[in-house]
Order: structure tokens, then C-alpha cells, then sequence
């Protein structure tokens, strides 16, 4: 691996680490600001909404100015809205605080993705696109684990505290990057408005961009309430043991970008979207009855691998739609994945006041089922 390659992994690993961090964190916060945890919940969203949102301006900066250098300026931001998230003395203030934090991490893992593609050929793109979802993964992973953890341990403001610290390091891999290797800045790229044209003149793109904005919203949207179901349904958890549950989704990701390259031989992309789809359907629809905490972990591995195994074909389609402004269509893709995910928890979470946490995860599944279906018809090479 290039310490180009090393600089993007490490800034991806600290993206994924403060995307789920605050997941097993929603309790405790819901606690000590006494917020009900469906109020506590939107931290999740006041993270994923400006990612989302700040990505039709990220993907065309970093295709006009340089990927890396964007790519640097984000990280520092995400570290210090971070810290601020750690000395938060009111839940308005941690709100802004992933606010900020949200709308600069939005710079990290689409361009890293959209770097990534102008480096590698479509064949070997997969492949390194998948081992670069091992370092995203293991941040998501260790980020809900270690958050569940310190918490424990030391509080909440302790697991925002460690989530800045990786973010510096982060930014400090620059360092390391051999200035023969640093990629310089265009000279010369359209305006905003002649990327997207670009990205648009490819039919394909209405499509992607609807199915990841559904993805989003279904496989996403009952994470923030994982401790609530596993009280009601699995007879308690603690946040740490919240927090494996959530880790536990990261641990099939991470089989799958160890395993891509076999996956791929084996089943080709169309048939990995439809098996990765169907697997994920059917471990929603398995929460309804499973009565341990370790059991949901367990599913949550299955669950990881089927997610990725259609993710991770969708992500491909996407740095392929316009090659001449990969980082703009990459963004954009990012901005719906995104937008799905902000849009999910509170949707799910109205969905769950009206018929109870057992229909809503069925519905879920069957969202899920159904999305697979139209990826391969429509999508998918």
C-alpha cells in the first residue's frame, strides 16, 4: 500500500469512527441533558443531514481545487468539531457541534472513494474499493465498540474526546506522503454547473442516486434505537453491550473486504447485489425474534456482509457514471446515502410509534428485498 494509499485509509478510518459514535451514546446523553432518547436520536441525523447536504459542494471543490487538499482541511474542522462536542454543556450545543462535525466529515470518505478511482482501473476498482471499506468499517466498528466502552468507563464526553484524538492523527498522516506523490490541484476544471452536467448526461444516474437514498433510509434507520429494542425485546443491554451489537454490523463489512475478490469470482455483481439484499431482508425481519443481546449480535454480522455486498456495487456505479467528474458524481452519491440515513431514524421512529418495533422491522425487510430486486433490473452491470 502507497503512503497515498495510507493517507486516504487513515482519514476514512476517522470518518467511519465519529459516523457511529454516537449511536451507544444516545442513553446516557438522553440522561444527563434529560431528553427523551427519541430527542437524544437526532444527533444521528444532525450528523448525516449536513454530510449529506454539504456534498453537491464538497465532490465539485474537490474535482476544481484537488481532492487532497479538500480532503485535509475537512479532517482538521472534523477533529475541532469534535472537541467542541466534548465540552458540550447543553444538548443545543452538542447538536451544533455534529452539526459542524457532519457537514466536514462530508469531505473524507467520497473523495477518498473518488481519489481511489482516479487511481485504479474499473477491474481493480473493486477490489481496492473493498479493502478501503476494511479501514472505513473498522472506524464505524471500533467507533460504536469503543464509544459503548469508554462510556462505561468514563462517560460520554471521554468517547467524543477519542474520536477528536483519531481525527488528528488523521490529519497528521499527511506528513508521512512523499511530496513526489502528492497529486497537485487542476489547473483548469468546469463550474459547478458543467460537472453535474456531466454526472447527468448518464440516464443510469437517476436511478443510482434514488436506490442509495433508499438504501440509506431502510438499512440505517433502527440503529439509533438499538438499546431501546434490545430492552424491550431482548430483555436489556448495556450501552457497551449496545455498542457490540452495533460493532458486530462492521465485523461482516470487514469479511466482505477481506473476501471481495473471491465474492466477486464467485457470484459475478449482479448475483452479490441479489444475495447481499435478500441475506440483509431476512436478518431484519429475524430481530423480531430473537431473544439475546449476543444473538442480535451475531445476526448484525450477517447483516454487515449482505449490506456491503450491495453497497460496495452501488459505490462502483458511481465513480463510473462520469469519469471527467468523478469526484462530483462520487459526492453527489454520498449526499443521497446520506440524506437516507438522516431521513431514516425519525421515519422509523414515527413508523415504530404507530405499529410497535415487530412491524416496522418487517417493513424494513421488505423495503429491503424489494430495493434489491430493482438494483440488479435497473442498476447493476
Amino acid at each position: 500500500m502507497s503512503p497515498l494509499t495510507m493517507m486516504f485509509s487513515a482519514c476514512a478510518f476517522a470518518s467511519g469512527f465519529a459516523m457511529r459514535i454516537i449511536d451507544p451514546l444516545i442513553l446516557p446523553i438522553a440522561d444527563r441533558f434529560e431528553v427523551t432518547p427519541a430527542t437524544a436520536a437526532l444527533l444521528t441525523s444532525a450528523y448525516a443531514l449536513p454530510y449529506a447536504l454539504a456534498q453537491p459542494f464538497l465532490g465539485p471543490l474537490g474535482d476544481r481545487f484537488g481532492k487532497v487538499r479538500c480532503i485535509q482541511a475537512c479532517v482538521v474542522v472534523l477533529a475541532l468539531a469534535l472537541v467542541l462536542g466534548a465540552l458540550a454543556p447543553s444538548f443545543e450545543w452538542l447538536l451544533g457541534s455534529r452539526l459542524l462535525a457532519g457537514t466536514f466529515a462530508g469531505g473524507l470518505i467520497p473523495l477518498v472513494l473518488a481519489g481511489l478511482g482516479d487511481a485504479y482501473d474499473l477491474q481493480e476498482r473493486q477490489v481496492m474499493v473493498g479493502r478501503l471499506l476494511v479501514a472505513i468499517i473498522s472506524g464505524q466498528m471500533l467507533g460504536s465498540a469503543a464509544a459503548g466502552g469508554v462510556s462505561d468507563a468514563f462517560g460520554w464526553r471521554a468517547a467524543l474526546s477519542l474520536a477528536a484524538a483519531v481525527a488528528v492523527a488523521a490529519a497528521f498522516t499527511w506528513a508521512v506522503v512523499p511530496r513526489a506523490e502528492r497529486p497537485a490541484a487542476p489547473s483548469a476544471a468546469p463550474s459547478f454547473v458543467g460537472l453535474y452536467g456531466h454526472v447527468f448526461v448518464n440516464p443510469k444516474a437517476f436511478w443510482l442516486y434514488g436506490a442509495v437514498v433508499v438504501e440509506g433510509t431502510l438499512v440505517f434507520a433502527p440503529f439509533p434505537y438499538m438499546g431501546q429494542l434490545l430492552t424491550e425485546h431482548a430483555g436489556g443491554a448495556t450501552p457497551t453491550q449496545t455498542g457490540l451489537v452495533l460493532a458486530a454490523f462492521g465485523i461482516g463489512g470487514i469479511t466482505y473486504g477481506l473476501l471481495v475478490r473471491r465474492i466477486i469470482a464467485a457470484l459475478g455483481t449482479r448475483r452479490m447485489c441479489a444475495v447481499g439484499s435478500a441475506a440483509l431482508a431476512v436478518a431484519y425481519a429475524g430481530f423480531v425474534v430473537l431473544p439475546g443481546w449476543w444473538l442480535y449480535a451475531l445476526v448484525m454480522v450477517w447483516c454487515g456482509m449482505g449490506y456491503y455486498m450491495l453497497h460496495n456495487c452501488l459505490q462502483i456505479e458511481a465513480t463510473e457514471l462520469a469519469p471527467s467528474a468523478r469526484g462530483s458524481a462520487v459526492a453527489l452519491f454520498a449526499c443521497g446515502f446520506f440524506l437516507g440515513q438522516a431521513l431514516g431514524p425519525p421515519l422509523f421512529g414515527a413508523l415504530m410509534h404507530a405499529v410497535g418495533f415487530s412491524w416496522s422491522l418487517l417493513v424494513l425487510a421488505l423495503g429491503i428485498a424489494l430495493l434489491g430486486r430493482v438494483v440488479v433490473r435497473t442498476i447493476v452491470r
